[in-house]
């Protein structure tokens, strides 16, 4: 009798929850819209501006509506150096930064109050490259040696890249021995691996700091301040392949090292950071996982958001410079 009594009660109660059940309509707040600042300088580049409106909470896509009104002014020191024309959906001066100079940057757009940032153009890189093979490796990877020198008091940090003629195979075509079956494209690497203890292990996907490699994504980063005014010897062995079934010229050919600002420094941890994370979102409409970690952006854009950041570089032709002897590692 009782167990019948409880079977009813239970059936009343999911009737009487069921029967207030309601689909609500809750729209995304449109938020206030911003302006999105994005210029990046480098001595050996005309200054660019890109200058866009914020999309609402919700809006799918990414066509940010351009703004085409704005009233920028480039400082150099505080002396103004000129205003930006309006030139194909960008702001471009003709205009090269020059090393250890500040830089501010001032836009007025109807609407909103006035975009504000600055940044110091970072010094030359004081670098040297050697590549040679490297047999610690199960693909028999050649490493690439460099030395970096800190001579200045800035405090940066460096990123290092190697960039290269990577191939893909053609549609419908997977012949490895065939090489009409490639299309071959110019494009950076993806991952890295080192022995050294030396870079920054923000972005390692796998860390082995007990005597092993180090693989990482994307990017190397080190510290200036890890350097303490010496010279210090590291390698990286990227994918360069010394028993590829292709042409020469595939292979890596340039390692980039840059000397960031505090500024740009900050904007790349983050954006590398949200890259390790795509694996949170999906690829054809970036959904977001509810269960993924939000990264935020770095900016330094009053009034705004988006960045205006500064960094040098150098470059090196990696085939150019083969080490004449292996270099001592400091970080064994």
């Amino acid at each position: 009798m009782l167990r019948d009594f409880g079977h009813k009660l239970f059936f009343t109660i999911v009737c009487i929850v069921a029967s207030c059940t309601q689909e609500l309509d809750m729209p995304f707040p449109r938020g206030k819209e911003q302006l999105v600042l994005n210029s990046i300088l480098h001595p050996d580049s005309t200054i660019k501006v890109s200058l866009t409106k914020t999309l609402p909470l919700g809006t799918t896509g990414s066509d940010f509506p351009v703004v085409d009104n704005a009233e920028i002014r480039l400082y150099e020191e505080d002396v103004l150096i000129g205003q930006p024309a309006f030139q194909d959906s960008i702001y471009v001066l003709d205009y090269l930064p020059k090393e250890s100079k500040k830089y501010s940057i001032e836009i007025v757009v109807p609407g909103f109050e006035i975009l504000k940032a600055h940044d110091t153009m970072p010094k030359d890189v004081a670098a040297s490259v050697c590549i040679a093979p490297d047999d610690r490796y199960v693909f028999n990877n050649a490493s690439i040696y460099i030395t970096i020198e800190n001579l200045w008091t800035d405090v940066n940090s460096y990123w290092l890249y190697t960039t290269r003629y990577k191939t893909r195979y053609k549609e419908g075509c997977f012949d490895p021995f065939d090489e009409s079956c490639y299309v071959r494209y110019y494009g950076s690497d993806a991952y890295y691996n080192s022995f050294s203890s030396v870079p920054d292990r923000f972005n390692a996907y796998i860390d082995n700091v007990a005597g092993g490699v180090t693989s990482y994504s994307y990017f190397v980063r080190v510290e200036e301040s890890g350097i303490d005014g010496e010279a210090i010897i590291f390698e990286i062995a990227s994918s360069i392949s010394n028993n590829s079934t292709l042409s020469p010229d595939v292979l890596p050919r340039k390692l980039h090292i840059m000397s960031a600002s505090q500024h740009y420094d900050r904007y790349l941890k983050s954006s590398v950071m949200h890259l390790m994370s795509r694996g949170n979102y999906a690829d054809e409409d970036f959904e977001i996982n509810p269960f993924a970690e939000i990264i935020q952006s770095y900016s330094n854009v009053e009034n705004g958001t988006g960045i205006f950041a500064a960094y040098n570089s150098v470059s090196f032709a990696i085939d150019d410079y083969p080490c004449r002897s292996i270099p001592i590692q400091s970080d064994p």
